[in-house]
């Protein structure tokens, strides 16, 4: 930021801005804030117009549809997990078990699960070779 300001044709013309910034608010503070409404208006419709059509084709179709596939490959994944540990009963029956069978049920069923861990999906390798040699940087 201190670099900013070190220039000194940036720093006449940053003066000159507020200069003609603090006149025009002091002659006709009607047209300054129409102005800066004007300018904060377009503004918004070019930051609207670059994010929604030129953005997408500077990125092209392509990673957007991995992106989509990748989204939907997860709701299948999470989706049937999420469904079995929310399982309610109907709304017109009453849940008639009482809490010492469900605590056996519980039991029962923590028992006949094995534990197992789920294998890593990282694929990791080693890289052998001479980590301590180091480049010359005058010589790119």
């Amino acid at each position: 930021m201190k670099q900013l300001f070190k220039s000194p044709v940036l720093v006449i013309i940053l003066s000159l801005a507020l200069l003609g910034i603090g006149v025009q608010l002091f002659t006709s503070p009607g047209a300054f804030f129409t102005s800066i409404l004007i300018t904060i208006g377009i503004a918004t419709l070019l930051i609207l117009l670059v994010t929604r059509f030129v953005m997408p084709r500077m990125m092209g179709g392509q990673s957007g549809g991995a992106y989509q596939r990748a989204v939907k490959q997860s709701k299948r994944v999470h989706s049937p997990q999420q469904a079995t540990a929310k399982k309610t009963p109907p709304a017109g029956k009453k849940n008639t078990v009482s809490f010492s069978k469900k605590k056996q049920e519980k039991k029962r069923n923590s028992t006949n699960r094995p534990l197992v861990r789920k294998p890593s999906d990282v694929k990791l390798t080693v890289i052998e070779g001479k980590k301590n040699k180091k480049k010359s940087r005058a010589l790119f």
